[in-house]
């Protein structure tokens, strides 16, 4: 006879809940392997130093197939922003001999200046391609300016400067300038020949490029390209262009390269990200939102953006669904590689064409 004290005579299995139900698990969205999967959650949380970690230990040990050149990508920005020169450097020997193209280039940070010279200016050189990776570098260098007289920039190593690059340039020269510093430009001509074959008198875009083309012609002294220049943006962007400021001392001339054939190509109107996003308020979409609702062509530029963490991207990717299913063909370009791996994760390149950007 059982014991009506046994513990088994209380237990009621018709009570909701009291038998365990198997649940599915959702299916994984991602893209790529999960060791970058791993980096990416890790550095959009905040923990920087340990994605590079994880990633530094793994990236010679496991085969990350298709995924190869979006790891070494996401390596070389970690290295950036952790401010490991010297490893980002070997890392760019290694990329050369497997890749057989030319690696990314180290942007400068205010560690990188040369001793300041004779004339109180600290030398600071620019090289490579600059365009997002410059933005914090840049940045940077902002403190420098009250800390000394002025600087000496050297673009003569710059190969190109895309919109991103220009707006992260033109912020820098406007700190010195605002602050009364003296910033010498070296190199300044070219970049200049480089920057005028992009502004298209009609072509509303770019603007950046076109602001910091001015700010050039301003501190090269050459009031007439600068008002040529002034008249097509003012007719491209409908608003009063910046005024000429002769510089207070003229610097060295030097053959001024021939402006290359301007390019007709257009490129569509799109729509900025910036900064860090963080959280799962859509107001962070806002403007993109408002961007969508007038056309079919969603593009959105990443350049600018440096961070997002998962509960902005989860958000991102449901807005992004949306944006589909409302026939709106959605282009991502100029995103960190950082970023890549996160939204590829979660899935987000089978909603939307994601462009990195060239390393």
């Amino acid at each position: 006879m059982a014991d009506p004290n046994d513990d088994l005579m209380d237990l009621d299995f018709t009570l909701p809940g009291a038998i365990p139900v198997a649940v599915k698990a959702k299916p994984s969205r991602s893209t790529v392997p999960p060791r970058i999967e791993e980096v990416a959650r890790l550095f959009a949380e905040g923990d920087a130093a340990r994605a590079c970690t994880v990633l530094e230990s793994n990236l010679h040990q496991e085969e990350f197939g298709a995924a190869i050149e979006l790891a070494w990508g996401m390596l070389f920005e970690l290295y950036a922003i952790l401010g490991k020169r010297q490893a980002f450097e070997s890392l760019a020997i290694g990329f050369a001999n497997k890749f057989e193209k030319s690696p990314p280039t180290w942007a400068p940070t205010e560690a990188d200046v040369s001793s300041i010279g004779k004339d109180g200016l600290a030398t600071v050189t620019l090289s490579g391609e600059l365009g997002a990776n410059a933005v914090q570098p840049l940045r940077k260098l902002h403190g420098m300016a009250g800390k000394v007289p002025g600087v000496r920039l050297d673009l003569a190593k710059v190969a190109d400067v895309d919109d991103i690059g220009c707006g992260a340039l033109l912020e820098t020269l406007r700190v010195f300038k605002r602050l009364k510093k003296s910033c010498v430009l070296v190199g300044g001509e070219q970049i200049a020949a480089m920057l005028s074959p992009k502004t298209v008198m009609g072509e509303r875009r770019d603007e950046a490029t076109w602001l910091l083309l001015l700010e050039l012609y301003q501190n090269l002294n050459q009031q007439e390209a600068f008002e040529d220049a002034a008249v097509g943006y003012a007719v491209t962007f409908e608003v009063s262009p910046p005024s000429w400021e002769a510089p207070k001392a003229t610097p060295p001339t030097t053959p001024v390269a021939a402006p290359a054939p301007k390019s007709k190509a257009a490129v569509a109107d799109c729509c900025g990200l910036s900064g860090e996003l963080s959280g799962d308020n859509r107001e962070s979409f806002a403007a993109l939102l408002s961007y969508a609702d007038n056309n079919k062509q969603v593009t959105v530029n990443a350049g600018g953006l440096e961070r997002m963490d998962i509960d902005c991207a989860e958000t991102f990717s449901l807005l992004l669904d949306e944006l589909k299913a409302a026939n709106k063909a959605v282009r991502i370009h100029n995103a960190n590689y950082l970023l890549v791996g996160l939204w590829r994760s979660l899935g987000i390149d089978k909603i939307a064409k994601i462009e990195p950007r060239k390393l």
